[in-house]
């Protein structure tokens, strides 16, 4: 008589990991070599000056709002995990996401981000294995009431938000403009240098920062509402305005 095994999914998550336990699979729980990188959002000071359009139109800002939906930490290809350990990663960080939107290369805290701020919006930490990583994926997306960063009084409405006065030849205002993007953008940002973390580096700081200037240089003012090429087009030029600095320096 031959009798049947049903593995069920924590079963097989267990027996995955006694498999290739020496590979270090993330959980909420481990801290790999007490490796940290901490990750602060934000955007610049106000704008003084008015700065042009693709269109070349001047259009001077007042107000410059993305929500980052997630952001993930991501290793070089050439030190990735093999297959079998991405599978087991897969079970573990499913698991932890029962309780928690973020693992140890991911961080699921929505933000709201401010362009025309510099202050800090820190929504967590990074806490991978050693290895060698060369950059972020992360997406836009519209917001919940209480990301972080979300202002009660002036809720953002979409994904990406950009307000201004558009401004003729001697600089005086001819029209306000509100473009409001509901679409939801992925993006990938690179390190200029990959990222090496060990036990003997096992700190760095991670600061995405939103160029306000970038952005609107990047869209066409539309004529009338904005459709939904355009609004594709506004989240992915503020997706293409983020940028990475990163220090190894401890505060």
């Amino acid at each position: 008589m031959i009798s049947e095994l049903r593995l069920t999914r924590p079963a097989l998550a267990l027996l995955l990991a006694l498999v290739v336990g020496p590979l270090g699979l993330p959980s909420c729980a481990e801290d790999f070599a007490g490796i940290e990188v901490p990750v602060a959002y934000s955007g610049l000071s106000p704008l003084n000056a008015p700065v042009e359009t693709a269109d070349a139109v001047p259009v001077q800002l007042t107000g410059a709002r993305v929500a980052i939906h997630a952001l993930e930490l991501r290793p070089c290809a050439e030190s990735a995990p093999s297959p079998l350990a991405r599978a087991a990663q897969s079970l573990f960080l499913g698991a932890a996401h029962a309780h928690s939107s973020s693992s140890a290369m991911r961080i699921g805290v929505p933000v709201v981000v401010d362009a025309l701020r510099d202050d800090a919006l820190r929504p967590g930490v990074f806490r991978p294995v050693p290895g060698t990583y060369c950059g972020l994926h992360g997406m836009l997306a519209m917001p919940d009431d209480d990301a972080l960063g979300a202002s009660p009084s002036a809720p953002l409405e979409g994904a990406a938000e950009l307000l201004g006065e558009r401004l003729d030849d001697q600089g005086q205002v001819v029209s306000s403009f509100r473009l409001v993007s509901t679409m939801a953008v992925s993006f990938e940002l690179m390190f200029d240098q990959p990222l090496v973390l060990s036990a003997q580096q096992p700190y760095a700081e991670l600061a995405l920062v939103l160029d306000p200037a970038t952005w609107a240089g990047a869209i066409t003012l539309p004529v009338g509402a904005l459709d939904a090429e355009g609004a594709a087009a506004l989240s992915r030029a503020a997706a293409s305005a983020l940028r990475v600095e990163l220090s190894l320096a401890r505060p």
